[in-house]
């Protein structure tokens, strides 16, 4: 693993007030003009408590039979008030006096999937119910989503007791699982997603750990301030770290609009990078505008961070942009036309014409290219050949070489990260078919709209800044190749669409890097499960994908797609059904490419505007 790029406090502060100066000189030019998408990089926007409703549980009702008694009770769990009052009143005193949910959740579909078997003792006393339904997802211990299997089922068993032993008595629980057991419709009521903030290996960006917590108190800020410096959570924990020392036993202290964080630290603290893993996660919280880090006993400053002092930065200040979850601020799009690429940084169809050539030879068109991706930061070109035979990159530059990175293959997919680094998608085919399927397709044109067919199998490559070769361990993916895929810019995550049978999904998986050096893509989460012939993606956001796909066989159209496993897909406005290339970067309009060589954009929920003729638009990345 390389080295962290650590920074020491002095230099940090530095380069954090230079950027706030940049960044408040840069306010007086956007670099694309008309309505934007608003985004701090972090694609977590809106209010967090907006959409909860309390529940006014029902309460056991007389003489309810036992399944009844527990229909009730999974229909009441849902009301967290006075520390889960209602669901305890479903128990023997001496039950609901023990009772302590352990954290984690299990979720079932809605009640009406719910069976429920219920076996009465021989002395009718007591009672079993077996509750049956399937397992949508899981929210373990730290709040990480995880989707379920649609074929994995949730069993789980109450004994239930009549009050007092009397045999007239009402049945009440007795036994209960530890774990909080909610409809779907109940996270979706009770639980927001909120992201707390970690840095990648090279400490260049800080990457968004989404957990789902409960919004029915008071005590958010905490709760989130908390499980940010116990650590990330067990699914990202081997590709981030944390500034905060191991261990650390925080105070925590709200006071309407201002957090207090002190921690302790037995070496040389990172206070910048504390502060920035702080401000990030608060900023989710409109109500917190300032906050104070003690480190050892001495309140550290940040310089330049437009709080009320340097010791009470606020969240929202650009000061902390040196490491934004986004990576990119103000960038420039690139796209194709008549033979060669194109940047511009204006959207406005009136001055869309002065758009700059992009130099050197990828940009030039004097090597034709079949896909092409630019470096975050907008210093190198990586492309592959026509016929997808060969991976060039080349500075964008007048006089510029171009060089050979990869060759003798079948290459499909590129996509840079924040560290300089080029990751390439090559399709391995069955070499035994090869002959069958040239037969078959020689008197057929290429397909080159909407979905490709899948190819037999894919290996991955990572260039190390863009150069050094290494093949990454993808094992873990089990069935089908990647038909699509895109490395977060972080350079902790990639999204990865793969296709079984026909049948195309979407899934989200971590980058680990062992101690010998091996790279491995592993641990993946399945995302947007309702979408079917996903045909395009790219990060938006740093938890945020945008997608052309189709919901259950409906026309395909561009789509928003969180990485917190839970959230629903959401359009990105009316469909427009010759798209077939999708392009977003934080902050900025939603950019398209069609096959009848237009381009589009999109800066609101509901319309696309074609702007310029033109083709595979892109952001870098």
């Amino acid at each position: 693993m390389r080295p962290p790029n650590r920074f020491g406090r002095a230099v940090r502060a530095c380069l954090a007030t230079a950027v706030a100066g940049v960044s408040m000189a840069a306010c007086a030019t956007v670099p694309m003009t008309g309505p934007v998408v608003t985004s701090d990089g972090n694609g977590s926007e809106g209010d967090p408590y907006g959409g909860y409703v309390r529940l006014l549980p029902a309460g056991p009702q007389e003489g309810v039979d036992p399944a009844g008694l527990v229909s009730g009770f999974l229909q009441d769990m849902g009301s967290f008030e006075q520390d889960y009052e209602a669901a305890r009143s479903y128990m023997l005193p001496e039950t609901g006096q023990e009772w302590s949910p352990d954290g984690t959740v299990k979720v079932f579909p809605d009640l009406d999937t719910v069976d429920l078997d219920t076996e009465i003792g021989g002395d009718g006393l007591t009672a079993t119910v077996r509750m049956r339904s399937s397992m949508v997802a899981t929210i373990d211990e730290g709040g990480k989503y995880l989707p379920g299997d649609s074929e994995r089922l949730l069993e789980e068993r109450f004994v239930l007791a009549r009050e007092g032993g009397d045999p007239a008595g009402e049945w009440r629980i007795q036994s209960l699982p530890d774990e909080l057991i909610l409809s779907k419709l109940d996270v979706e009521r009770t639980h927001r997603p909120f992201n707390l903030y970690f840095f990648n290996p090279e400490e260049n960006a800080l990457v968004p750990d989404p957990v789902y917590l409960p919004v029915s108190n008071d005590e958010l800020a905490e709760r989130l301030l908390d499980r940010l410096i116990s650590g990330p959570s067990d699914w990202l924990d081997p590709s981030v770290h944390s500034s905060f020392p191991e261990g650390a036993d925080p105070d925590l202290e709200v006071e309407e609009d201002r957090v207090s964080v002190s921690v302790a630290s037995g070496g040389e603290a990172d206070e910048f990078g504390m502060g920035a893993q702080i401000a990030w996660t608060l900023r989710q919280l409109p109500e917190i505008q300032e906050f104070t880090l003690t480190v050892n006993g001495s309140e550290v400053d940040f310089p330049g961070s437009e709080g009320p002092s340097a010791d009470r930065p606020s969240p929202g200040s650009v000061y902390w942009t040196e490491v934004s979850p986004g990576v990119t601020t103000d960038t420039s799009a690139y796209y194709s036309h008549e033979g060669r690429l194109w940047s511009a940084s204006d959207w406005d169809s009136d001055t869309f014409g002065d758009a700059e050539p992009v130099p050197g030879p990828l940009g030039s068109g004097e090597i034709p290219l079949e896909r092409f991706a630019v470096s975050l930061d907008e210093q190198t070109l990586a492309g592959i050949t026509t016929g997808g035979d060969r991976v060039l990159t080349s500075p964008t530059a007048s006089g510029a070489t171009a060089r050979e990175v990869l060759s003798d293959g079948i290459f499909t997919e590129l996509s840079w990260d924040v560290n300089g680094d080029l990751w390439v998608v090559e399709e391995i085919p069955d070499e035994s078919e090869d002959e069958e399927e040239q037969d078959e397709s020689a008197a057929d044109p290429p397909n080159l709209n909407g979905a490709q067919p899948a190819p037999d199998a894919t290996a991955l490559w990572l260039l190390r800044d863009g150069e050094e070769v290494m093949r990454v361990d993808v094992s873990d993916l089990g069935e089908g190749p990647m038909v699509d895929f895109q490395i977060a810019r972080d350079g902790t995550r990639a999204a990865v669409v793969t296709e079984v049978d026909g049948q195309r999904s979407l899934q989200v998986g971590r980058v680990v890097e062992g101690s010998d050096g091996q790279v491995r893509l592993e641990s993946f989460i399945p995302l947007a499960g309702e979408l079917d012939q996903i045909t395009e993606i790219f990060w938006r956001s740093a938890d945020q994908l945008v997608v052309l796909g189709s919901r259950e066989g409906g026309t395909s159209q561009a789509l928003l797609v969180s990485v917190d496993g839970g959230t629903s897909s959401a359009s990105a406005g009316s469909p427009v059904a010759s798209m077939v290339t999708i392009s977003g970067a934080p902050g900025q309009p939603l950019i398209a490419g069609s096959d009848d060589g237009n381009i589009w954009i999109s800066n609101d929920p509901l319309n696309w505007q074609s702007v310029v003729e033109g083709g595979s638009p892109t952001f870098p990345g």
